[in-house]
């Protein structure tokens, strides 16, 4: 394509969309389309400068220059603009300038959010906090809604569907011959008259507006305008108590309340120690619902940030508040993923050992600069269908996905996953892990200690992680805090070490096992009544209940594990207090394999 083809096929395509956007901006269609004129003259004169550098933001800006003397339309020739939207235009003129031309581009000029703001010389988060503000004065002098004022800033088009575009040829002429005209001689030619022509129709190539081009097959390739899109949710866009009730059938759904204060703090769940993730949410929403049977209940929130970089900041505080939970006798049974083409979701299996015990489950998703929360609590050990309760989620996301500049599907998929890493200390235990002991209502806590001499030794395995062979190692003590009915001695002690090689770390966890094994034969006084094995796809280790007779009718009790994954080991050591403060020997198994688990986040 030659130099002149190129311009050609540019200004055929780009002069309508220019001209609309124009004319919105300034008030006066003849104004508008001598600037707009004058706009591509210069746009040829400089186009191997500017082809390869966002011409059309070059052409609408040069068109704005042309009208900043004369951002309104004169008294008299208010009545050339009649047939228009004249009550809109006024309200549009009492915005400030980078106001008025945010909301223009993101409607009329078929730009996003980012982009505009680029081209007003705003960063993204001073053209949102712009464009809220211009949306609500404008909706406040108007008395409509977001929606109608979005179908009427586009009608503005017709009101230079009659004027006479020149050709590309004049247009590249009269720049070769610099006669472009100043922005004095444009609004002295709109006083001459309205010229009475056809208009150019566009032809379909590389360049057409985007509204000419056809719809893209997966949503979210084109990133939506969050804040003209947010405005228009609604608590119609949430979850109804129809979908919820696939959680469980024979119970009978209602919605208990929906609400969208922002300034509301409250948590709507057990784990969250706020309310809202996102400190500054656009908008924000909390639906709950409550069933006749299990004392069950679920509530959904939405957040809609001012950006998705903001909405997966909130997603990730959203997930540490329950990876981090210190609710007492919380625990964290399992966690899952939803699978998802757009990106995957979360879904967390949690149980309150309080009275009455509780299952709670929670699914965590992001889709563009949405947050979706979907929490189910009933009474019992046994919480909904995982594959349904990840349905539920989707839905929550689908219902609001296009209007977050997110990506809808229905093509999603389950999966066990390992438990999400806390904020502190990740590759230990962490506080949700740990189990009930007994009646004692209290938090675990845990607090970091030095691995030499190595605190989660028994008298059976003295394993030692400050051998040559080990490059780093850590431990850490976890007690009930504050449970004074609970000996000095109880409590959980974690040893983790990353050897040279996972050769190593296998010859160190045979060594200690055999240690401990042996360790009968050797003290008459010792005895291992409780053992197992335990082997997932990436870990392997075993668990002990070791019993030593420290003095006559005095007997301490140990639950030892030992796990690796790959070159990293752990060592986990409970110290028991009779029957009443122990756990059985499957729960002590789950704690250890899950100890390995963490392991990968070393």
């Amino acid at each position: 394509m030659t130099r002149v083809d190129e311009f050609d096929s540019f200004y055929r395509t780009g002069f309508d969309g220019v001209l609309h956007v124009t004319y919105a901006l300034c008030g006066d269609r003849r104004v508008a389309l001598e600037a707009t004129t004058d706009a591509f003259r210069r746009a040829w004169r400089d186009w191997a400068k500017i082809r390869d550098r966002s011409p059309l933001a070059y052409v609408r800006n040069e068109a704005w220059k042309a009208t900043s003397l004369h951002r309104s339309t004169h008294p008299l020739r208010r009545r050339h603009e009649e047939d228009s939207d004249v009550a809109l235009l006024d309200a549009l003129g009492d915005l400030g300038v980078d106001q008025r031309r945010l909301l223009v581009l993101l409607t009329l000029g078929n730009t996003d959010l980012e982009e505009a703001s680029r081209e007003v010389g705003l960063s993204a988060e001073d053209g949102i906090e712009q464009t809220t503000d211009a949306l609500a004065r404008v909706e406040a002098v108007t008395g409509q809604p977001i929606e109608e004022l979005e179908r009427r800033l586009h009608a503005l088009s017709s009101a230079t569907d009659g004027l006479d575009v020149p050709a590309p040829v004049q247009v590249r002429k009269a720049a070769r011959r610099g006669t472009q005209r100043n922005t004095v001689l444009l609004v002295a030619a709109a006083l001459v008259g309205v010229l009475g022509a056809g208009f150019v129709a566009t032809d379909e190539d590389a360049l057409a507006r985007q509204t000419d081009l056809p719809q893209r097959e997966k949503l979210g390739a084109e990133r939506a305008d969050i804040v003209l899109d947010a405005r228009k949710l609604s608590d119609t866009d949430l979850l109804t108590a129809g979908q919820v009730s696939r959680l469980d059938p024979a119970a009978g759904w209602a919605v208990d309340g929906t609400d969208d204060d922002p300034e509301n703090t409250t948590p709507y769940a057990t784990c969250p120690t706020q309310r809202f993730a996102d400190p500054d949410p656009l908008r924000v929403f909390v639906r709950s619902f409550s069933a006749d049977a299990g004392n069950a209940r679920v509530a959904q929130s939405i957040e809609v940030s001012r950006s998705p970089e903001r909405a997966e900041k909130s997603a990730r505080t959203l997930l540490s508040w329950y990876a981090d939970c210190t609710h007492p006798r919380v625990q964290l049974l399992s966690a899952h993923r939803v699978e998802r083409p757009f990106g995957d979701f979360t879904i967390l299996r949690l149980r309150s050992n309080r009275e009455p015990e509780r299952t709670f489950t929670v699914g965590l998703a992001n889709s563009g600069s949405i947050t979706s929360t979907v929490v189910h609590e009933v009474d019992g050990e046994k919480g909904p269908s995982v594959e349904e309760f990840a349905a539920l989620l989707n839905d929550s996301v689908s219902k609001v996905c296009e209007a977050s500049g997110g990506r809808c599907t229905d093509d999603i998929s389950v999966i066990r996953a390992d438990p999400p890493r806390t904020s502190e200390a990740p590759m230990f235990l962490g506080v949700v892990d740990l189990p009930p002991i007994a009646d004692v209502d209290r938090v675990w806590a845990a607090v970091a200690a030095r691995a030499e001499p190595n605190p989660a030794a028994s008298p059976c395995d003295r394993a030692d992680f400050s051998g040559k062979d080990v490059e780093k190692a850590a431990s850490r003590i976890f007690v009930l805090y504050q449970a004074t009915e609970l000996p000095r001695e109880f409590g959980v002690t974690e040893t983790v070490g990353h050897f040279a090689s996972e050769k190593a770390a296998k010859k160190f966890v045979d060594s200690v096992r055999d240690r401990i094994e042996g360790c009968p034969d050797e003290n008459l006084s010792a005895e291992i009544d409780q053992s197992a094995k335990i082997s997932t796809d990436s870990t392997e280790g075993h668990v002990w209940r070791i019993s030593v007779e420290a003095r006559k009718d005095v007997t301490a009790r140990y639950r030892v594990g030992l796990i690796r994954r790959g070159s990293d080991v752990a060592q986990v050591t409970f110290v028991t207090s009779g029957k009443k403060y122990d756990v059985t020997k499957d729960v002590f198994t789950g704690l250890v394999t899950r100890a390995g688990t963490r392991l990968q986040y070393w």
